[in-house]
């Protein structure tokens, strides 16, 4: 995960229910930024089941994918979801699927990747944190920080600074990763999660090309 290293705040598990636009937007990214930061806890898939009804737009692609995930949270087994977690993205070689956006973004190296992200995350106040053991340029370190700046949005640097951040780090390469989990071999509770993930990063680029 991240930390913040100004006055920006990431938070921790996010509540079930969260109030207006950008308060979804911000449990949402911190849904996902646990989910694939770890094999979920029995607490995380609980307050899952429990959000039902946190998105309740009617006939959204988001809003059905939402629905489809808290019911798989409620009947899922810990056990057998930290053991997807590890055949999906655990190994002592290669996993069947990487969540380092350097392994999606074509043509240009890790090291480059991380040395601008790197940069980046400094200008805004974030760097890894200390018992981290993942790169920065992690799905859910990168979700865990569009969490901190959605946070801060008050801000009218910071509602930019989400824009630039999400396009720069995110918008180029979670398509692919999606497809990825969802035709993974094994996949079934992250199935639903990388759809629903893919259908509200769908909506983030929606909304940042209206901004």
């Amino acid at each position: 995960m991240m930390t913040a290293t100004t006055e920006h705040a990431t938070g921790t598990i996010p509540e079930a229910a969260a109030e207006g636009e950008n308060g979804v937007r911000a449990a949402l990214y911190g849904v996902f930024a646990h989910l694939f930061a770890d094999r979920p806890s029995a607490e995380l898939l609980e307050r899952i089941a429990e959000a039902d009804q946190m998105i309740v737009a009617e006939d959204s692609v988001l809003a059905r994918e939402w629905q489809s995930l808290c019911g798989a949270a409620a009947a899922a087994n810990p056990a057998s979801v930290a053991a997807e977690y590890d055949a999906l993205f655990v190994s002592t070689s290669l996993p069947p699927v990487s969540l380092y956006a350097s392994s999606y973004m074509s043509g240009r190296l890790r090291g480059q990747v991380l040395a601008e992200l790197r940069e980046d995350l400094a200008r805004i106040g974030y760097a890894r944190a200390e018992d981290s053991n993942e790169y920065e340029d992690h799905f859910s370190a990168l979700c865990d920080v569009m969490r901190g700046l959605i946070g801060e949005a008050a801000m009218s640097e910071d509602a930019a600074e989400q824009q630039i951040f999400f396009q720069h780090y995110l918008a180029p390469w979670h398509g692919r990763l999606f497809e990825k989990v969802d035709h993974a071999a094994g996949a079934d509770f992250y199935r639903k999660v990388s759809r629903v993930a893919d259908a509200f990063l769908t909506h983030e680029t929606q909304y940042f090309e209206l901004a």
